[in-house]
């Protein structure tokens, strides 16, 4: 299951598991009143029979004066004691006091308890399966319209990738014939095209890359002709000193290229963009206006502003964790800065 599917589905399962929950919890709390009540009415009818019997081991008799006395023929509980007063025949000043036993009724009070919370657990197990069916079935329709886009988008890749790669070759063709600034620019925007061609590539499959010696510093020139002509104004430092490393270049052209592509989008005036390479790391650093919410940038679909689809940085987070390569963000309005470490 995919991540937003999982975080849909634990959404939908909260909010089913919480409000059955509460339900479930004013139901235990009414029943259980209702059981307290019950109990006491039965205490009271033993007391009201032994007021006539005497007979019952529970329950024990004094007499009282009947000044303090506020209620006769109902039952009290304070502090300590189970008890109800009744009148004593031919008496005007004293009442008798029926007790019963108050440890006794604290069990009986307690066994209730017990009984309505296993209920209560059980109950709530019910409810937590039940949640998750609900949830599930809640999810489907959004599972089925994710896989509707996704067969979308590999269609657009299908479709785009035939007329594009019709498009490089016959420039190949003319390139060698001729020489023209419109063909260059008609070049660079087949580029541009298969640039979108690869990310909607990469942001739905789930590719298993082949680690090979690459020439970084020949990628990294490569990058920086293609975004030279894209970005005329651009002026780009570079410190390689290394000049090959063991990853996959699929990948990590990927990386380089959406990295590299956010930083010259994103610039100041007079946009510089240094990269340096040593050993087994590369850090890109730009001047432009820095990320917002560094935390978010790395999701699917997150955008600061209007430009772009917000595919290139989830992209390079995936690309990167696939190859087990470590990244850092560091971002500030006077920049941003990322750090690759290959492992």
């Amino acid at each position: 299951m995919k991540r937003y599917e999982k975080e849909s589905l634990l959404k939908s399962f909260s909010l089913f598991f919480s409000t059955l929950l509460l339900l479930n919890i004013i139901i235990f709390s009414l029943h259980y009143h209702d059981q307290k009540e019950e109990l006491q009415n039965e205490i009271f009818n033993k007391i009201k029979l032994y007021n006539y019997t005497f007979e019952d081991k529970d329950i024990t008799i004094d007499v009282v004066p009947l000044k303090n006395i506020h209620e006769l023929f109902s039952l009290k509980i304070e502090k300590d004691e189970i008890f109800a007063y009744f009148d004593i025949p031919n008496s005007k000043q004293n009442s008798l006091k029926v007790i019963y036993d108050f440890t006794k009724y604290k069990l009986e009070l307690k066994k209730v308890f017990k009984q309505n919370i296993l209920y209560f657990f059980l109950s709530s197990i019910v409810l937590f399966l039940l949640s998750i069916i609900y949830s599930l079935y809640a999810l489907k329709p959004l599972k089925e319209a994710l896989y509707l886009l996704e067969t979308f988008l590999k269609d657009i890749i299908h479709d785009l990738n035939t007329p594009l790669s019709s498009i490089l070759l016959n420039l190949k063709i003319l390139h060698k014939k001729t020489s023209f600034e419109a063909l260059n620019r008609i070049e660079y925007s087949a580029l541009s095209i298969g640039s979108l061609y690869k990310n909607l590539e990469s942001s739905i499959n789930q590719s298993n890359f082949e680690i090979t010696t690459v020439n970084i510093k020949e990628l990294i020139d490569q990058k920086i002709e293609y975004f030279s002509y894209l970005y005329p104004d651009t002026t780009f430092e570079l410190d390689i000193q290394t000049d090959t490393i063991q990853t996959s270049n699929d990948a990590i052209s990927r990386i380089l290229e959406n990295l590299i592509s956010n930083a010259c989008k994103y610039a100041h005036k007079n946009p510089k963009i240094s990269l340096h390479v040593k050993d087994k790391t590369i850090i890109i650093k730009d001047n432009g206006i820095g990320i917002r919410d560094t935390k978010k940038v790395f999701e699917r679909f997150y955008k600061e502003n209007e430009r772009g689809l917000g595919l290139g940085l989830d992209i390079v987070k995936k690309l990167c964790k696939q190859l087990n390569i470590e990244i850092n963000l560091k971002s500030s309005p006077e920049g941003t800065t990322f750090e690759l470490t290959l492992r």
